[in-house]
């Protein structure tokens, strides 16, 4: 049995876990197309946004108060943020002070290995002039997958993170770090 090590807030978690050891990919596959990439320079809420400070479901989602009354635009969609070729009714929250745009969606997506899985979806990419200095357009994505969907061992949150061109860089199973806008990839161990 391998043990997946996670480092959150500090913490290494070992958690006994035989799920998709990831590498450089990942069992969903997500391609976030350069129209919502580009959504990234200059966001536009829509006429009907309101203000929030969390976005998505379960283990696809993050909150984005950086303090108590920290709130951001809040606005829907539709769009193809997946890149599957298929709109979705889209969440896009807008942090503000962070700078970094949050979409999120419940739906099909593509699996790595052929088929399509169901689940939650959270994307966030990294807009110019963010304070962490990540690359604009650079970022990453979680999708939540049941047991033996896509090819996943086990029920859980996987995803990868991706550079500014939208190449992914490192995936696995992921867990959300709210306090640093980012994705943990966990580490296979025997």
């Amino acid at each position: 049995m391998k043990t997946f090590l996670l480092a959150v807030a500090g913490t290494v978690l070992a958690l006994p876990v035989t799920s998709y050891a990831g590498g450089t990919t990942s069992p969903a596959s997500v391609q976030v197309p350069a129209k919502v990439m580009s959504m990234t320079d200059a966001p536009k809420p829509g006429s009907g946004a309101t203000k929030k400070s969390s976005i998505g479901k379960g283990k696809a989602a993050a909150s984005t108060a950086n303090a108590t009354g920290d709130d951001d635009s809040f606005w829907v969609e539709e769009i193809d943020i997946d890149g599957d070729g298929d709109a979705e009714q889209t969440d896009i929250l807008w942090d503000d002070e962070d700078k970094v745009l949050f979409l999120s969606a419940s739906g099909d997506f593509k699996c790595q290995a052929g088929g399509t899985g169901t689940g939650d979806m959270l994307i966030a990419i990294n807009g110019k002039g963010n304070p962490r200095q990540r690359p604009a357009g650079s970022g990453w994505y979680v999708v939540t997958l049941d047991e033996d969907e896509c090819k996943a061992e086990d029920a859980g949150s996987y995803g990868c993170r991706f550079d500014a061109q939208g190449k992914a860089t490192a995936c696995g199973a992921v867990v959300v770090d709210d306090k640093n806008d980012e994705i943990t990839i966990a580490t296979a161990r025997d």
